[in-house]
């Protein structure tokens, strides 16, 4: 199947007041979530919030950083802080959370750009029409579910986390909400070994991958 695209996700790095006669433009508070509808003009994105009612309007795309360099920033400043101060137990949980936040973000957009260059060089090649016959023959096997893979990870998983990152204490319903679509990593290690043993058993399959 072909894959879904969803909307990115931003954080604010400071407070937004736009002047009073520009009508097109939203108010956006440090930490605030948003969905970014147009970015072609790094002068001024179009945004949606989070909030419900959910509001639209035009911010400048400096006011803007992705969750995960969002996060590594206030890990830095808080680390520095708590150097020269001494956090109460509180602020010392919050920092922790944060920073199992921030590597759970990191490592899900990395397992996300894997997937993705193994279509790109892998999954996509099967579709040439000067493979050979033995890989026409199998393509969609050797495919796997890897796009369904990619599908709910880059629109839905990772989506998800960004989602909630002004309020990490919340991820955990990201994963209840989606635990049945972790069945996409078991029909993945179910049909592995097959796979395997096909590509060992086909010296054409073999040498084409190779």
């Amino acid at each position: 199947g072909s894959e879904t695209r969803s909307l990115p996700v931003y954080i604010a790095i400071q407070d937004y007041n736009p002047e009073p006669n520009d009508l097109e433009a939203i108010p956006l508070e440090q930490g605030q979530i948003v969905e970014v509808l147009d970015n072609k003009n790094a002068a001024s994105w179009l945004v949606r919030t989070k909030a419900r009612p959910p509001t639209s309007g035009w911010v400048p795309g400096s006011y803007f950083e992705t969750p995960t360099e969002y996060y590594k920033q206030r890990r830095r400043t808080r680390e520095l802080a708590s150097d020269n101060l001494k956090m109460s137990d509180e602020q010392e949980a919050i920092m922790k959370r944060d920073q199992v936040y921030h590597d759970l973000l990191r490592t899900e957009e990395d397992f996300v750009t894997d997937l993705s260059s193994i279509l790109d060089n892998y999954v996509r090649a099967f579709d040439d029409p000067g493979i050979p016959e033995a890989i026409r023959q199998h393509k969609n096997e050797l495919a796997m579910n890897l796009r369904e893979l990619y599908n709910f990870h880059a629109n839905v998983m990772l989506k998800g986390l960004q989602y909630y990152s002004d309020d990490p204490g919340k991820v955990g319903h990201t994963f209840i909400r989606l635990e049945r679509d972790f069945d996409h990593h078991v029909d993945f290690y179910r049909e592995y070994p097959r796979i395997l043993k096909l590509i060992e058993g086909d010296q054409a399959i073999k040498d084409y991958l190779q």
